[in-house]
């Protein structure tokens, strides 16, 4: 089908709204609307709109649905994924940090990533090595020092030890090269030091990078509904934690926490209050039990 839709107005899409049942006394809805956008606002308002019998849309808000509810929801989302992205930050820096010293002291080769004998053929050393060498040069560029002091140490290396490059792959890298390590026994000494489960450490890990992006790319998280699943725990299973939700991920994200006790209360704290403060039943949105908390 073409597309053949034209623009509309700031007014008109507060009209829109306004047709299909939403209640609008907020004098700056226009405002949000171009600050928000009219798509971004509507995903959270997927939440209070009526459905069929076989789930289609029927165009129609709940009764007592209002603008200003909507944007509490999404205002309450915005928090949950400022707070997530903080202690993503703490457990992403942790796993680099553990993965990289592990591996190096088991093989004592500062370029183990690049070791082929290491990994299974789900991945490519090749690209690997590019991406690596890149790395090092988006770094240089932002006049990070380890970088520009290597660089300038090293002129015929065009790929830094590990412990430099720990800083400059990124988070998905990383996970994708945990998850092709070959021998099952540098994997269980990387989920020991981050006192995981090593049967599931590798799908937890992945499934946070997934989580990460969604959080630092301003994705909605409230109703979403993820398409690669971490394992679970006998632990999720007895709360019902569906895997395809951000509450087992949330969960996740706590439980691998653990060896950073301060982080880990922190987040327990935090979480607690914000989950007390959610505008909405939480239970479906969130894939979490009724009246949840750490």
């Amino acid at each position: 089908m073409k597309f053949n839709k034209k623009p509309t107005s700031l007014e008109e899409q507060v009209a829109l709204l306004k047709s299909r049942g939403v209640t609008i006394d907020n004098d700056s809805a226009t405002q949000v609307l171009l600050q928000v956008n009219y798509y971004r606002f509507c995903g959270y308002g997927l939440y209070f709109e009526e459905f069929d019998d076989d789930g289609n849309r029927l165009d129609k808000f709940l009764p007592g649905t209002s603008f200003n509810r909507i944007l509490g929801l999404y205002r309450w989302d915005e928090r949950l994924k400022t707070l997530l992205q903080k202690y993503l930050s703490r457990f992403e820096i942790m796993f680099r940090s553990v993965l990289n010293y592990v591996l190096v002291t088991e093989t004592q080769n500062p370029f183990w990533f690049l070791d082929e004998e290491l990994f299974t053929n789900s991945i490519d050393l090749s690209n690997l090595n590019q991406e690596c060498v890149d790395a090092l040069e988006r770094a240089i560029d932002n006049n990070e020092l380890s970088a520009v002091h290597f660089k300038a140490a090293y002129t015929e290396s065009d790929v830094p030890p590990c412990w430099i490059l720990s800083e400059y792959l990124s988070f998905g890298k990383w996970s994708k090269v945990f998850g092709a390590l070959k021998y099952q026994s540098h994997v269980k000494k990387v989920a020991s030091a981050l006192k995981a489960p090593p049967n599931d450490v590798v799908s937890w890990v992945r499934s946070l990078v997934i989580l990460r992006n969604r959080c630092a790319h301003h994705g909605r998280l409230w109703g979403y509904r993820f398409k690669i699943r971490p394992s679970r725990t006998p632990a999720m299973h007895r709360l019902q934690l569906g895997n395809d939700s951000v509450g087992a991920l949330i969960f996740i994200l706590h439980d691998l926490l653990s060896t950073d006790v301060p982080a880990q209360k922190e987040m327990t704290a935090a979480f607690n209050e914000l989950i007390l403060a959610c505008p909405e039943d939480f239970e479906n949105a969130l894939g979490l039990p009724k009246g949840f908390k750490f």
